[in-house]
């Protein structure tokens, strides 16, 4: 079975370095009919290889005296496809305008002959330089895969598929890459499912060595995800020498794309980093919905993958704690409310803070109402594991968003974090941990359907039980606008705080807090409002209804509170409704709600207490 755009037989892949043209080396031969059909439009003067599609030429285009390349589609394959058809599909490349991908001079039918011409291009297909040199540096490789990346999330943004991507179809001139034959594909492939005899003349969509599963079975329906599948191919050859899956047959690599798992790029590269390990075989999962679901998704990963391995000599992580940022790409800002969505939002980015340290466990941290990652950074530096902390968009260190969001949204955005730390590194434990309303925010992340998987515990470090311990919450969801209006209503919540440990702490928060948003308080007052809401219904126990969810989904799930006298009442109160109505379920343990003596309610963020707190955690895993 012959594939579409089949690379050469052997004897045209001779070592010398002539020109190339899409990938093809030079060979001698031109149909007579040919140069006079074309005559005083192109003039054709050499033939420089053949495909299982096409023949391709060496011509110069007469009007523009430049040299270019001119691809003759096969006579039967031509008839079979119609110029119609044809001609259609291959301008699609005519709209693709784009550094990355070969751009489309001219496309025609003369005598049912159909053919179009693209740039000729010196230098080399990315199927040279792998028989040439085998697997590529690794600086190569990421360079010559986000070029790539590049111009299918360019093409894929305007509904284009590239549906064959392989070797032969990727042009490197230098230092520049791009990407030939958009369009082919299609056609073929819309002919193919009306017309049975372009199966039985040997044409197969695809190339069986790099084709996703859904395109081995022949799917009709088949989308961009294709094209990813077909992308992680390419890194994982490039990187490693060779592809994933080998056969003797089509059928053998269409059954090993179906039923085989691939062996980690690590294996087959060893010095292969974890980073760039997950990046590819994400791109290879079987189910589309489990890979990358954009070329746009692949792209930004890969970049940040790059921007921090040019700050950092050779790959090797810096010590110490860096910040970083997760993009905001089109994909995650879909799963936000539609009906509230700023678009200011699309293509932003949210903070947080990474220790960078090499370790199997991942810790991420998520900070009070009107704090940010810079809570956690001291004990970033001291816990001996992988350690990242989340800043809620709109409450950045510096230089602040001005877009409030409802609390919903801010745990879509965790959500999506946090799935894309445990996929991008990959770790074999992972615990969240979360501060006051942070604490809050990560039960209801983890209570909340469909359940966020690959969490293994969770560290509650003084959520709210009730609403007497909303102190600050409740204080910031009153605050307004004016400043004369909110002077009133801080001189009266200073008057308001029941306990001397609730006017304290409340006005360390708001000391704090006010200072950062400089007065601007929507931000802080729209999410303030949400974390209290649930405190507010008659009857509501949230506290109870989170505790039961999350113990029954995690492993371990344990929650320390300081011995402040409205907490102390409220788990005095729940331990009594446990004893005589179970409401904290089954899965209750001794220790996992737990007071720590003499201590206030910033006391819990002492990196020594919270270092504490996280070996308990782990210790209770054990045990699970």
């Amino acid at each position: 079975m012959r594939r579409v755009n089949e690379e050469l037989p052997p004897a045209c892949h001779a070592r010398h370095r002539a020109p190339l043209a899409l990938g093809y080396r030079v060979m001698t031969g031109i149909p007579t009919y040919l140069a006079s059909l074309l005559a005083g439009r192109f003039r054709v003067e050499r033939e420089l290889g053949a495909g299982g599609m096409a023949t391709v030429y060496l011509a110069t285009d007469v009007r523009h005296d430049r040299k270019v390349a001119l691809k003759v589609m096969r006579p039967g394959l031509a008839s079979e496809l119609g110029a119609e058809r044809f001609l259609r599909e291959i301008r699609i490349s005519a709209n693709l305008q784009h550094p990355h991908i070969v751009p489309l001079f001219d496309s025609g039918s003369v005598d049912g002959h159909l053919y179009f011409i693209m740039p000729y291009v010196e230098g080399e297909s990315l199927r040279e330089r792998l028989r040439r040199v085998g697997e590529l540096p690794t600086d190569d490789a990421l360079h010559i895969l986000q070029e790539i990346a590049d111009g299918l999330a360019y093409a894929h943004a305007r509904g284009v598929i590239h549906r064959d991507l392989k070797p032969e179809n990727i042009l490197i001139a230098g230092r520049h890459v791009a990407i030939a034959d958009f369009g082919v594909a299609k056609a073929v492939s819309e002919a193919s499912s009306t017309d049975s005899h372009l199966t039985t003349q040997g044409v197969a969509i695809g190339t069986p060595a790099y084709m996703a599963p859904e395109q081995a079975m022949g799917e009709s329906d088949v989308d961009h995800m294709a094209d990813i599948y077909a992308l992680g191919i390419l890194a994982y050859e490039m990187l490693s020498g060779t592809v994933p899956f080998t056969g003797a047959t089509a059928q053998q690599l269409a059954a090993a794309h179906l039923t085989r798992s691939p062996e980690s790029l690590a294996q087959r590269r060893p010095t292969t980093a974890g980073a760039i390990n997950n990046l590819v075989m994400r791109c290879l999962e079987k189910r589309p919905a489990d890979r990358w679901q954009s070329a746009e998704d692949f792209l930004t990963e890969l970049s940040g993958l790059l921007s921090r391995s040019a700050r950092v000599a050779g790959g090797v992580p810096e010590p110490g704690v860096h910040d970083d940022v997760f993009p905001l790409t089109e994909s995650v800002c879909r799963q936000l409310n539609r009906a509230t969505l700023d678009p200011r939002i699309i293509g932003g980015e949210m903070h947080y803070l990474d220790n960078r340290r090499e370790s199997p466990i991942l810790v991420c941290f998520l900070h009070g109402v009107g704090g940010d990652q810079r809570q956690f950074e001291a004990v970033a530096s001291v816990l001996p594991y992988r350690v990242l902390a989340l800043t809620a968009y709109g409450f950045e260190p510096e230089a602040r968003q001005q877009i409030s969001l409802s609390l919903e949204d801010h745990l879509v955005l965790t959500r999506a974090f946090l799935t894309d730390a445990i996929a991008r590194l990959g770790p074999s434990t992972v615990l969240v941990a979360g501060f006051s309303a942070g604490a809050d925010v990560g039960l209801r992340l983890l209570a909340s359907d469909p359940p966020l998987t690959g969490i293994d515990g969770y560290l509650s470090l003084s959520c709210n039980l009730s609403l007497d311990t909303c102190f600050a919450s409740l204080a910031l969801a009153k605050l307004a606008d004016e400043k004369s209006e909110l002077l009133s209503e801080l001189q009266a919540l200073g008057t308001s705080a029941a306990t001397f440990d609730a006017w304290l702490l409340l006005h360390e928060y708001l000391v704090t807090t006010l200072r950062k948003f400089a007065g601007n308080s929507e931000v802080l007052r729209r999410y303030a409002i949400d974390i209290v809401r649930p405190f507010l219904e008659p009857g509501a126990s949230p506290f109870v209804e989170w505790y039961r969810t999350v113990s029954t989904r995690l492993r371990s799930l344990r929650c320390v509170f300081e011995d402040g006298e409205a907490t102390v009442a409220a788990i005095a109160a729940l331990r009594l409704r446990h004893l005589d109505e179970g409401v904290l379920g089954d899965r209750h343990r001794h220790g996992s709600i737990v007071i720590v003596p003499s201590t206030n309610h910033f006391d819990l963020l002492e990196p020594g207490r919270i270092v504490s707190e996280i070996e308990a955690l782990l210790a209770s895993l054990d045990g699970a």
